[in-house]
């Protein structure tokens, strides 16, 4: 009888790894979590109430002076300068226009 090479209980990785890795899950969710104390506020701040609208205003200031060199950058990359490989792929566009023309005229004086 040939000896087998793959053996059921050999693929089946022990009990004691199961058994750490159950009691790994049940810690893990058991574990209270620490509830973090607010941080105290300095007794010289003062609360200061501010309407929605200079809210806004300052925020889309931040907004737009974090955004500006984004903005620049994206506005350099949508001006299309002409390259080598734009002019090389241009003169292959024609040569190829040319080679469609010049089969066309060959099979015309074939059939003529």
């Amino acid at each position: 009888m040939p000896k087998k090479w793959f053996s059921r209980k050999q693929s089946q990785p022990h009990l004691w790894v199961r058994g750490v890795f159950l009691v790994l899950i049940i810690y893990a969710f058991t574990t209270p979590v620490a509830a973090t104390a607010p941080a105290p506020v300095a007794p010289e701040t003062k609360a200061v109430t501010v309407d929605r609208q200079t809210l806004d205003e300052v925020v889309n200031q931040a907004l737009d002076r974090q955004l500006a060199p984004v903005k620049e950058m994206l506005t350099e990359l949508t001006i299309h300068r002409t390259s080598l490989t734009d002019i090389i792929g241009g003169i292959g566009y024609i040569l190829g226009i040319f080679g469609v023309w010049a089969y066309c005229l060959s099979k015309r004086k074939k059939e003529s």
